[in-house]
């Protein structure tokens, strides 16, 4: 096989161009981002409610729950209403 063999196997492709580009914008999913809050919020306090020296708490359980869901659908909802877009202006 010689160069020109081996040359044409391959198409011709250009560069990129270089110089700055636009960063990409970063979209969040809302379910995402509820299911994300719910955990955050509700785990901590489930672990607390759980584990207390004096035994489980059930009340402290369903109270973390019950936080962690008012928190993961607001945090849902306004990330759905800034069409999943959290930060406004440049990035770095």
């Amino acid at each position: 096989m010689n160069d020109d063999e081996d040359h044409d196997r391959w198409p011709d492709r250009e560069q990129p161009t270089r110089g700055p580009s636009t960063p990409p914008t970063l979209r969040f999913d809302p379910l995402s981002t509820g299911l994300g809050v719910f955990a955050a919020v509700a785990i901590p306090i489930i672990v607390v409610g759980y584990t207390r020296p004096a035994g489980s708490n059930t009340t402290i359980i369903v109270l973390g729950i019950a936080a962690g869901v008012v928190f993961g659908i607001i945090a849902g909802l306004w990330v759905a209403h800034r069409g999943g877009r959290v930060w406004r202006g440049p990035q770095l």
